[in-house]
């Protein structure tokens, strides 16, 4: 590279931090306009005809729903067909995120993994290990790899939303777990990867760490990202309440992920253009 292009490069570098203050600052001058834009459409016909099922799909990769067939009885094992396998063909320096409904009656199983189904496979995971929710990225185990779990244990018998964030930095520290959309204290285990994880073996749902450790329970959709979710979409993505119920429900009455999936729909769906277009800038900067 000429030293008139790294100049450039080491320009844009510099330019990045500034760019995404002002787009935030950009959005953050529009709220009091936000707030009165959003009562206003609460009220209005087309709030109380939003989609049942809107949840967020920015960076939406993989996206699979089980209707009458959400068992897994410890044998099942979903090889997902996949028409762009390269989409979550993640690894290393890759962001990704994952996220899954799941009703465990067993303390053990996985739940979401790429690689072969095989005990310690290179690829990466999310997977219940006794009770704890665990997240393993592998390209040798053990000396080659990163795994966290949760300090918190999950509820058997019970559904919850399960969410994992990686920020494509290598180290354990880039991990997060969420549960019913709040962020866990995770307890690292491993933290020594070196190479990539990334794998062209199949993606599983409810397998993905060999015969015995096939997950027991339900699993009601998977939804994998090519982008670390926020916090607040975590929030939304573990919020079940459609947005039209929402919008009837007095604002100081609605929980926090209920807050936040309205306003995330109003900003993707119905905010004036101005108000859209400074949210959009501020989320393209917030992707760099």
């Amino acid at each position: 590279m000429t030293r008139a292009l790294c100049a450039l490069a080491l320009a844009a570098l510099a330019a990045a931090p500034c760019q995404a203050q002002s787009a935030e600052s950009a959005f953050a001058k529009l709220q009091p306009e936000l707030e009165r834009a959003q009562a206003q459409w609460e009220k209005s016909a087309e709030a109380r005809a939003a989609p049942v099922d809107w949840t967020i799909t920015r960076g939406l990769v993989v996206q699979r729903r089980f209707a009458g067939g959400n068992r897994f009885d410890g044998k099942r094992a979903v090889d997902v067909d996949l028409e762009h396998e390269e989409r979550v063909r993640f690894g290393m320096h890759d962001r990704f995120s994952i996220s899954a409904w799941v009703l465990p009656r067993a303390l053990t199983g996985a739940i979401v993994a790429r690689g072969k189904d095989a005990v310690h496979a290179a690829g990466y995971g999310l997977y219940l290990e006794d009770g704890k929710m665990q997240v393993s990225l592998v390209h040798r185990w053990s000396d080659d790899a990163l795994r966290v779990e949760t300090e918190r244990a999950v509820e058997p018998n019970h559904w919850q939303n399960v969410t994992m964030t990686y920020d494509g930095s290598g180290a354990a520290a880039g991990l997060r777990i969420y549960l019913d959309g709040y962020a866990q204290k995770l307890k690292i285990t491993l933290d020594s990867l070196r190479d990539s994880f990334e794998s062209t073996e199949p993606l599983w749902i409810g397998a993905g760490s060999g015969p015995e450790s096939r997950f027991r329970g339900q699993i009601r959709g998977v939804r994998i990202y090519n982008r670390v979710l926020a916090p607040d979409e975590a929030g939304v993505i573990a919020t079940q309440t459609p947005v039209h119920t929402i919008a009837q429900t007095p604002p100081e009455k609605r929980t926090r992920g209920e807050s936040e999936k309205i306003r995330l729909y109003f900003l993707e769906r119905a905010a004036p253009p101005e108000i859209r277009e400074a949210w959009q800038r501020a989320l393209e900067m917030r992707d760099k």
